[in-house]
């Protein structure tokens, strides 16, 4: 008869993982020796073990492996278990084909907006910019783009009230206070002159001395991503970004701005990077 390393070494199953089937009544030692408790095994209940084996390399659950090992299945049943198994696994693959897809796709927008960044950036201070916006604070990066969404559209219905033409272009800021703090969101648009529109808030971008840009035609498929191209093109030049970031958004650009400085500059503060997770719902 076989020991439990007999039989472990014999089928590649761990000790470990015999005793938890035997534990769930799918495998029984032929003979447990009284006093040393040893467990002994025939070799026939090799057999028994490699089917385990193999059942749960399909995902097979230790209860339906008890059904499907039950000398009683009928052949009904065994159809029923493996087609509901088919099911499961057709809607796995299913799921893993969209979740490739994803992926291929967020390869693609990174290459790309790598790509882009390095024919369209540009190093260059950032010019002080007149707005009137509105905003609100988050709490952490996963609501900036819900937060986005609803400032639009009530940028939109401020200047249909007021009768003011625009075609849509807008400036958004994303700004992290220090530390842990909350996030300020603001999107607004560009007053030159004049008096903004009733209910919105004027304000003015300070100018930066020093900053970057990047400009995409056509509306982005991830901001995510283009802000992460930004921060890889700005490394060999040994820059990062501040605190305060711009995207300014017209019906056929979008362009990212933001303060740089020298990645061993500590008067400039970290960012903790809010722009991240502004999402595409927020174009």
């Amino acid at each position: 008869m076989l020991t439990i390393g007999d039989i472990a070494h014999r089928t590649g199953t761990s000790r470990r993982m015999l005793r938890h089937w035997e534990a769930e009544g799918l495998l029984s030692p032929a003979a447990i020796d009284p006093v040393s408790g040893y467990r002994r095994y025939t070799d026939a209940q090799a057999g028994r073990v490699h089917a385990i084996a193999a059942l749960r390399s399909l995902g097979f659950g230790l209860e339906e492996i008890r059904d499907l090992l039950d000398p009683t299945l009928t052949t009904p049943r065994l159809l029923e278990s493996l087609r509901t198994r088919e099911d499961e696994l057709a809607r796995r693959i299913e799921a893993d084909r969209v979740a490739l897809g994803e992926v291929q796709r967020r390869l693609r927008s990174i290459e790309e907006g790598l790509q882009m960044t390095i024919r369209t950036l540009q190093l260059h201070p950032l010019p002080p910019t007149r707005l009137a916006q509105l905003s609100t604070s988050v709490r952490d990066e996963s609501e900036i783009g819900h937060a986005v969404v609803d400032l639009s559209a009530q940028v939109r219905t401020r200047m249909a009230a007021a009768g003011r033409p625009w075609d849509g272009s807008v400036v958004r800021t994303y700004e992290a206070a220090p530390g842990n703090g909350p996030i300020t969101v603001a999107v607004g648009i560009e007053i030159p002159d004049g008096e903004p529109p009733a209910g919105l808030v004027p304000t003015v971008l300070a100018a930066e001395p020093e900053g970057a840009s990047i400009t995409y035609d056509g509306a982005l498929t991830d901001e995510a991503d283009a802000w992460r191209a930004l921060d890889a093109a700005l490394e060999p030049h040994g820059l990062v970004t501040g605190s305060r970031y711009r995207v300014l958004v017209t019906p056929s650009t979008v362009t990212l701005q933001a303060p740089v400085a020298g990645a061993g500059n500590v008067t400039l503060p970290t960012p903790r990077t809010p722009r991240r997770e502004c999402d595409r719902r927020s174009r």
